[in-house]
């Protein structure tokens, strides 16, 4: 299965990707806002998660995607679902994209497409995200995709010595169609 978007496939994880992988995870700027990133990122890590995430694929518990630029095929970034529970028909969507490319919108693109998949060809019926409260970008990214502010959880994980906040966000099914994503869906190959 490919996802595809006005700029971006969004591809299933392959071990041949590991190179270009590891070029953005080793960002100090990914792993500094991301809760499950280590900075240093080890490069002997990089085959291990894509195993992981393959076989996450497989079993139904995640579905994540290597998301690629349409113009020049280059790994940019991941988005998907980081967890899944198929009995609850829920999902939590998680993301992130190259330094060199953030404000460009791609994350959003991104986070579209997989609302998009996740209401339509897994019909789920809620899809909840989360950040740090101190990364607003990604914030910016739920809200333009439709997902409300559920709350904060105040010093919920502890990163590089410091306590950070996350706030949590979702949008059910229902609310999707209403807030006019259904016409945004692209193809499934």
């Amino acid at each position: 299965m490919k996802l595809e978007t006005e700029r971006l496939y969004l591809k299933p994880y392959d071990l041949s990707y590991a190179d270009a992988v590891y070029d953005v995870v080793k960002q100090k700027e990914i792993a500094d806002t991301m809760i499950m990133i280590p900075h240093p990122y080890p490069r002997e890590s990089v085959e291990q998660w894509i195993t992981y995430l393959q076989d996450s694929f497989i079993s139904g518990t995640a579905y994540e995607f290597a998301v690629f630029l349409k113009e020049n095929g280059r790994y940019i970034g991941n988005c998907g679902f980081v967890s899944v529970s198929h009995p609850h028909q829920r999902a939590e969507v998680g993301y992130f994209i190259d330094r060199d490319y953030w404000g460009r919108g791609y994350a959003t693109e991104a986070c579209a497409e997989m609302l998009a998949y996740g209401f339509r060809y897994h019909q789920f019926n809620r899809i909840s995200g989360r950040c740090m409260t101190r990364n607003t970008a990604s914030r910016t990214v739920m809200e333009k995709c439709g997902m409300a502010f559920e709350g904060r959880h105040e010093q919920e994980f502890l990163k590089n010595g410091v306590y950070e906040d996350i706030d949590y966000f979702a949008i059910l099914a229902e609310q999707y169609v209403h807030h006019g994503q259904r016409d945004t869906i692209h193809s499934y190959i």
